[in-house]
C-alpha cells in the first residue's frame, strides 16, 4: 500500500518501465562495455608480449654476455634459441590478438556499436610493439652472426 492506496500489478510494471533506460540505449551500452573490455584484453596481450620480448632478449644478452667474460668454449646455443622463441612466441601472440581484436570491433559495429573513434590506441600500440620485436630479432639474427 502507498499512502492508503493498493498499487495493482499493472502500475507495479508502469514504474518499473518509467526508471529504466530505452532498450536502444541499454544496447549501446553493454556494447560499449564489450568493446572497452576487447580493448583492455588486446593491451594485456600487449604486456605479456612486451614480458616475453624483454625476457627473451635479456636471456640472449646474459648469456652471451656471460660467455664473454668466462671465456666459455662450451656452445652457447640454447639460451639463445630460447631467447629466440620467447620473442618468436611474443611477436606470433600480438599477432593473433590483434586480429582477433579486429574481428571484435568489427562484429560489435555490425550490432550496431556507435563509432567513438577512428583509431583504437591499442591496436596502434601493437602494431608499433610488433615492429619493435621484428627488430629485435633482426638485432638478434645480427648479433649471433657477427
Amino acid at each position: 500500500m502507498k499512502d492508503g492506496k493498493q498499487i495493482t500489478s499493472d502500475q507495479k510494471i508502469k514504474v518499473n518501465e518509467k526508471e529504466m533506460p530505452p532498450r536502444d540505449l541499454m544496447l549501446k551500452s553493454a556494447l560499449l562495455r564489450t568493446m572497452l573490455a576487447a580493448e583492455n584484453t588486446l593491451m594485456a596481450w600487449v604486456r605479456t608480449s612486451i614480458s616475453l620480448y624483454a625476457f627473451g632478449f635479456s636471456m640472449i644478452t646474459f648469456f652471451d654476455y656471460l660467455g664473454k667474460q668466462i671465456n666459455e668454449t662450451r656452445d652457447m646455443t640454447i639460451p639463445i634459441i630460447l631467447g629466440f622463441t620467447l620473442i618468436c612466441v611474443g611477436i606470433v601472440s600480438l599477432i593473433l590478438a590483434m586480429v582477433e581484436h579486429r574481428k571484435i570491433r568489427k562484429r560489435l559495429h555490425e550490432l550496431g556499436l556507435p563509432v567513438v573513434s577512428r583509431y583504437s590506441l591499442p591496436l596502434f600500440s601493437g602494431a608499433a610493439l610488433f615492429i619493435i620485436g621484428i627488430f629485435a630479432l633482426l638485432a638478434i639474427i645480427i648479433h649471433i652472426s657477427v
